[in-house]
């Protein structure tokens, strides 16, 4: 039976050093930070999302040479990782708007896949002194939140109902398909929490301050979603796409075509049924 404590504890190590890394450079400021935008609108990147994605990629082929790894400063590295049964996907830095910003709101994620499944991630939201992992395999499912004193506590989800759902949403990508969704299931302005970063998101409703986090279109990568992934799903969380289908971990093919939905749980099944006319509208439109 495969435990991960090896490779749980290398990553968190890895996780720790580039999160001092970035720090370093978010605090140093704009011309340590060499913030610039990617081609084809594809985002800003930073010196510290280049040199992070080098070191954690150098580390874990270093540490594990049979597995594949497949960064997004590095995507290109995608094509040698299909059909490999171990797979690592790695975001330096998650949320590098906010970070460029100055705000604390980013992750750095870190996330293996055995045979396209998410069994271990790492979400380390450095900025707000805050270390998550989570293991998730038919054998094993915990997950444990690290504050900056080394204290750890299991991870839980909330127990709120259907009419109590919380939200979380994108803080720097705003969508008026979040406003539908809040409409349809009754979610107040206030009980919308806007924040960067999928894996910052995601672990809101690991630790039961939010229910619920829809991306209502493409855009995410499989490097956004593996770490946190395996987190949620480790504390009874689901996550799916927009349709309820399972997402898919194929080097192959690198974006999730059809938007994202993790919830606490016990409701997701309710809420992709109250959201399904919502989405079937938007993929018939042009711009959907």
């Amino acid at each position: 039976m495969a435990t991960f404590d090896h490779e749980l504890r290398l990553v968190l190590s890895l996780a720790r050093e580039a999160g001092a890394t970035a720090l370093a450079y978010q605090t140093g400021g704009a011309d340590v930070m060499q913030a610039q935008d990617k081609p084809d609108d594809a985002g800003p990147v930073t010196r510290a999302d280049t040199e992070i994605n080098a070191r954690l990629v150098a580390a874990l082929k270093a540490a594990f040479p049979a597995d594949a790894v497949v960064a997004e400063e590095s995507p290109d590295d995608a094509a040698a990782a299909a059909g490999v049964p171990r797979c690592w996907y790695v975001d330096p830095i998650d949320g590098t708007a906010e970070y460029a910003r100055g705000e604390t709101c980013w992750a750095i994620q870190i996330g293996l896949c055995v045979a396209g499944e998410p069994v271990l991630g790492v979400v380390h939201e450095a900025g707000a002194g805050r270390l998550s992992w989570g293991i998730c395999t038919p054998d094993r499912r915990e997950a444990f939140v690290i504050d900056d004193d080394g204290a750890a506590t299991p991870l839980r989800t909330s127990a709120r109902s259907l009419a109590e759902l919380r939200l979380v949403s994108s803080l720097s990508h705003a969508s008026p398909k979040t406003l539908e969704v809040m409409q349809v299931l009754g979610i107040p302005p206030e009980r919308n929490l806007r924040l960067g970063s999928v894996g910052v998101k995601v672990g809101t409703i690991a630790r039961g301050e939010a229910d619920l986090y829809v991306h209502p279109r493409s855009g995410t990568k499989l490097w956004d979603t593996c770490a946190p992934w395996a987190l949620l799903r480790a504390v009874g969380g689901a996550v799916t796409d927009l349709w309820g289908h399972p997402l898919v971990y194929d080097p192959r093919r690198l974006g999730h075509d059809n938007g994202l939905v993790a919830s606490h749980g016990p409701h997701h099944a309710e809420i992709l049924a109250a959201i399904r006319p919502l989405v079937d509208t938007w993929y018939r439109s042009p711009h959907g």
